[in-house]
C-alpha cells in the first residue's frame, strides 16, 4: 500500500532485485524445517484427511486476519462480499523535509479471488526546505486477483496478481505537489507462504506514469519481500506476530515541460521491523523504518527514517 507514498522520492536496482529474491528463496526451505511440531504431528496422523493446516499459531484466525505486509503492497485478499476498513498513515522524515501521509481505504471481496481497494490519500504535513504544503493527493482503486493457491497440513501459498489506477485528484501547483497531474497505471504480483509459526513473502511491480503538457513524473519500480514469525496467541481471540520486510523503490528521472530533472529519480531501499495484533474483527500494525541504501541523482536531500501504521476493521 505504501508504494503510492513512494512514487514522491524514488542504478542499484539489478543488485537489490537479486539480492531479495535469493533472501526468499532460501527463507522457504528454512520455514519448512523449523515448523512447529504441532504440525509435523498433524502431517503424520493417517486419520486426518483435510488438506489444511491446524487452527492454531497463524492460523487461529480467519485468512483475512493473518499477518501481512506492512510497507509492501498488495496481498489485500478477504472473501467474496466481505469489506474491510482502512486507516494507513505514514510520516518520510529527510534532512530539511518530511512527508507525511493519512490514508482512508475500503476493501471489498468481489468475489472469493477479486478483490477492489479504493485509497483517498491525504497529504496531511508535506515540507521541503522552506516550502510547506498539504492537501488531497492523487486517488487510486486497486484490483487484486488471487490466481493461485494451495494448502497442505504445514503451510499455505498464496499468489496474486495486482493493477491499479490513479487519477490526479492531488495538486501539481503546490510545493511540494500533492499528485502527478496525469493518471499513473501499477502493475504487480506477490506471493506469501504461511506456517504455523513463520510466513514469508515477496512482490515486484511498476508504476507507470502518463505525460501532461509536456511534464512526466519518473516511472518507479519496486521490489520487496519481508519475513515474520507468530508470536503468541491467547486462545482463539488474538494473534500477535513480528516481521521484517524490506521494500526498495527504485525510480527513473522526470520530465518537466519537455526537459529532463536531473535532480530527481534514484534508489532507496527501507528495511522495517513492525509489530502486528489482530483479533475477528480489528487490525493493528505499526513499525519503524531505516534507509540501509540510497542513492539520488543530482541535488536532492538523504531520507533519515519513516514511522507507518495501519488500522483496519473487518466487516461481516
Amino acid at each position: 500500500m505504501l508504494f503510492s507514498t513512494l512514487m514522491k522520492k524514488s542504478n542499484q536496482y539489478v543488485k537489490h532485485l537479486i539480492g531479495f529474491s535469493l533472501l526468499f528463496s532460501f527463507a522457504t526451505p528454512i520455514l519448512a524445517t523449523t515448523t512447529s511440531p504441532a504440525v509435523s504431528h498433524v502431517a503424520n496422523n493417517a486419520e486426518n484427511k483435510d488438506e489444511t493446516p491446524p487452527t492454531i499459531g497463524n492460523f487461529v484466525l480467519p485468512f483475512s486476519q493473518q499477518p501481512g505486509p506492512l510497507v509492501s503492497f498488495g496481498e489485500n485478499t478477504v472473501n467474496k462480499n466481505q469489506t474491510q476498513l482502512f486507516l494507513f498513515a505514514d510520516d518520510y522524515v529527510g534532512v530539511r523535509e518530511h512527508y507525511a501521509d493519512v490514508v482512508p481505504a475500503l476493501l471489498y471481496g468481489i468475489t472469493d479471488s477479486l478483490t477492489v481497494f479504493f485509497n483517498l490519500p491525504v497529504a496531511a504535513s508535506y515540507r521541503q526546505r522552506n516550502h510547506h504544503s498539504a492537501g488531497l493527493e492523487d486517488a487510486f482503486a486497486q484490483f487484486e486477483y488471487n490466481y493461485y493457491s494451495k494448502s497442505t497440513k504445514r503451510f499455505t501459498d498464496q499468489a496474486t496478481f495486482v493493477a491499479s489506477i490513479s487519477v490526479p485528484t492531488g495538486s501539481t501547483q503546490k510545493n511540494p505537489q500533492t499528485g502527478n497531474g496525469s493518471p499513473a497505471f501499477f502493475f504487480g504480483g506477490t506471493f506469501n507462504r504461511t506456517y504455523v509459526d513463520w510466513f514469508a513473502f515477496t512482490s515486484y511491480g511498476a508504476t507507470l506514469t502518463t505525460t501532461n503538457d509536456e511534464t512526466k513524473m519518473g516511472n518507479q519500480f519496486v521490489y520487496q519481500a519481508g519475513i515474520g514469525r507468530n508470536i503468541c496467541n491467547t486462545g482463539k481471540d488474538w494473534l500477535f506476530a513480528w516481521m521484517v520486510e524490506g521494500d526498495g523503490t527504485y525510480s527513473t528521472k522526470n520530465r518537466i515541460n519537455g526537459i529532463t530533472d536531473p535532480n530527481s529519480g534514484g534508489n532507496v531501499v527501507y528495511v522495517t521491523p513492525s509489530f502486528w495484533v489482530s483479533s475477528k474483527k480489528l487490525i493493528f500494525q505499526a513499525g519503524v523504518g531505516l534507509p540501509v541504501t540510497q542513492h539520488w541523482n543530482g541535488d536532492q536531500n538523504s531520507s533519515s527514517y519513516l514511522v507507518v501504521s495501519n488500522i483496519i476493521w473487518t466487516l461481516d
